[in-house]
């Protein structure tokens, strides 16, 4: 690559204007960039091409297969870096401010957060990942705000310096104590405002080729090249019509463009747009008074003019007259997205630039095998001494496909010759040629094809991708909070203070910092989204730290429930009562008063009715049962029952003491054993 044009002094002529100097380097540096990167775009264009499914310039005789792995695998790439917008996180360091003294700090944070969404961020950020992941190793964004205005008279004296009753009086009679006519003065009136977040072309980046670093905030300049109507060109920049000729019109070629084939369509109202280059710089590097190293100096050169249509300080930042430090944005507005570096190269290649051998050695073996199976059809022999001529026409022409007359035996008359099998490594080849792109591409989880036979193993190919896909979401991450930090500071000047809440002061804009929640670019369904919050409650809600309504709302949501029907305040619970364990082994237990009183606390004691009916039931149980009373006959011998009679008990007869065990029903003895395994039987 060749540099030297752009760090290459320019001649300059004696007492030349220091900043018609700087314009001209500024501008040499521009060309420089802009005959570089039309290298570049060549190789973009081929990315976007292959993602398309259309590698080949030029068709050829024979047919030729494309797999188009780019499609698939940026699509793949992307989901898994940024799938959706998360929300913006605004903090302070502890030294600076505190919460309770930053009543605005919440309202400030929903504000950049409401702004990204207006300002096209969900559309940038989809637009320039493929950019990144696909084209051109590069995702440029450019945060700006655009108002419409008009004219207004307002007092050239600044009112609020006077006494309340003499601008009482002012406003009323539009005079000034000493009769004299109150001055004014012409100002522009916002009527409209807005904040946007656009994507740039990677094919209209600008860039200093000399810089070799990966964080463009560190640039000396940065720029893009662009085209708008002439009726914008003209409110912006307050151009003549009468010079309209000199401005419009395309200056770029088919070398400046990528997806060259919407060439045609791009032509038909070129002459009325107007090409420009716009440009950031640091001031401190071409100016030697300035005193911030953040001071931001905005150009714009416009095709048909020398000298720039614009030449001041960026609006997106303001020097304070307290404390002498710059407010606002200290980032360029235009932001840079790369998930690679190459050492000394401030462009890094693309992932499908990188896995594009790959992609072609898969469309060469597809090639391949299209063809084989093409060209191996079955060729048949026949006899031409035992098949009637006729025939012989019919068969060498393919008309025959039924029933064959033949003379005689029709055993060997026709013939197959043996097909070219198809090399089954071919496919073996096939499978280590995706896993190589997968490789570079960083997708799937176990993109070197490794066999995993264990839980162990797949727990560890699933780290190993986890962590560079992270490095890159993390990349990622960081490129969206500098585009909500630019936006943050254009906020803090073009908004009104009040309308962030008491003590906003748009000088906290410099202590602020902007984060995201952990890998919260990544969409999950709602069955993930509820198993890390089901986690999440097992592990920590009972610590007490934790506020489980808005938990509980979320999951109420991903199960398909309304919150508000559902979610209720917790009713506040009655004392747990300890658990005391207490264990009673004897009757010398129950009559101990700690015993006793420890059941009564409990609640478990009897009641006195109880003990009562307990008593009862004792006495039923050890009182024997009442025995029959004989019957003594005339001489006084007893007589025999009669069977079926009740006879009454005699309480004074004793009863015969129970028999022995075994001895009241001798008959009875056990089953013999059922064997019902062998083992059993064995060892009977």
């Amino acid at each position: 690559m060749d540099t030297t044009a752009d760090i290459m002094p320019i001649p300059s002529t004696p007492d030349e204007n220091p900043n018609r100097q700087r314009n001209k380097i500024l501008r040499h540096g521009v060309a420089a960039c802009k005959a570089y990167r039309k290298k570049l775009i060549r190789n973009w264009d081929l990315s976007v091409a292959y993602r398309k499914g259309q590698p080949y310039n030029t068709l050829a005789d024979e047919d030729r297969v494309a797999v188009n792995l780019d499609w698939s695998f940026t699509k793949m790439k992307q989901a898994s870096l940024f799938s959706q917008v998360p929300a913006i996180r605004v903090s302070h360091p502890p030294q600076s401010i505190s919460k309770e003294m930053a009543p605005w700090l919440h309202n400030y944070e929903q504000r950049i957060n409401d702004s990204l969404a207006q300002a096209g961020i969900d559309s940038a950020m989809e637009e320039s990942l493929p950019d990144c992941i696909n084209a051109a190793g590069i995702g440029v964004v450019i945060v700006a705000y655009e108002d419409l205005t008009a004219p207004k008279e307002v007092p050239a004296i600044d009112l609020a310096t006077l006494p309340p009753q003499l601008q009482a009086q002012i406003m009323r009679s539009g005079t000034l104590p000493d009769g004299s006519q109150m001055p004014m003065e012409t100002v522009p009136d916002v009527i409209d405002k807005r904040y946007t977040v656009s994507r740039i072309s990677p094919s209209d980046f600008l860039w200093p080729l000399y810089f070799t670093g990966s964080d463009f905030n560190k640039s000396p300049w940065i720029g893009r090249s662009g085209r708008i109507t002439w009726t914008e060109a003209k409110r912006r920049w307050n151009l003549d019509d009468a010079d309209k000729s000199k401005y419009i019109g395309d200056s770029r070629t088919v070398d400046d463009r990528i997806n060259q084939e919407t060439e045609k369509d791009m032509e038909i109202n070129s002459d009325e747009y107007v090409s420009f280059d716009e440009l950031f710089i640091k001031a401190e590097k071409y100016d030697a008074d300035v005193k911030q190293f953040d001071t931001i100096h905005q150009l714009v050169f416009v095709n048909g003019k020398e000298d720039p249509v614009l030449d001041e300080p960026w609006h997106g930042q303001e020097l304070d007259k307290e404390s002498n430090q710059l407010i606002g944005s200290l980032k360029y507005p235009i932001q840079v997205l790369t998930l690679s570096y190459i050492t000394d190269e401030a462009i890094p290649p693309s992932d499908s630039a990188i896995a594009r051998p790959q992609v072609n050695e898969l469309n060469k073996s597809r090639t391949q095998m299209m063809l084989q199976r093409q060209h191996n059809f079955p060729v048949r022999t026949f006899d031409v001494n035992r098949v009637d001529p006729a025939i012989q026409y019919n068969l060498m022409r393919g008309i025959f496909s039924g029933m064959i007359p033949v003379q005689g035996n029709g055993q060997n008359i026709i013939s197959e010759i043996s097909k070219a099998n198809f090399p089954t490594e071919n496919f073996t080849f096939d499978s280590i040629i995706k896993a190589d792109a997968a490789t570079n591409w960083q997708v799937g989880q176990d993109p070197l094809g490794n066999d995993i036979e264990t839980r162990g193993e797949a727990n560890v190919v699933q780290t190993n991708f986890q962590t560079r896909i992270g490095m890159e979401r993390a990349k990622v991450g960081k490129f969206l909070c500098n585009i909500a930090e630019v936006l943050g500071g254009l906020l803090a000047l073009h908004e009104d203070p009040s309308s962030f809440g008491e003590g906003f002061n748009p000088s906290v804009s410099r202590t602020l910092s902007y984060s995201i929640l952990a890998d919260s670019t990544v969409l999950l369904d709602s069955n993930q989204r509820l198993k890390k919050i089901t986690d999440f409650v097992n592990m920590y809600a009972k610590s007490g730290w934790v506020n489980l309504e808005p938990v509980l709302k979320e999951a109420a949501t991903l199960c398909g429930l309304d919150p508000s029907l559902v979610i209720q305040a917790p009713q506040p619970k009655p004392p747990e009562a300890p658990n005391i364990s207490l264990r009673l082994t004897g009757t010398e237990d129950l009559l101990s008063p700690m015993s006793v009183a420890m059941l009564i606390n409990s609640g478990q004691a009897p009641t006195p009715d109880a003990i009562q009916q307990a008593k009862k039931l004792i006495e039923l149980a050890v009182t024997p049962p009442p025995q029959p009373v004989p019957q003594l006959g005339p001489d006084g011998s007893v007589l025999p029952p009669n069977p079926g009679e009740e006879q009454p008990a005699n309480p004074n007869i004793p009863q015969p003491p129970p028999p022995a065990i075994g001895d009241a029903n001798p008959q009875m003895s056990a089953m013999s054993k059922v064997n019902q395994r062998i083992l059993d039987r064995e060892h009977d």
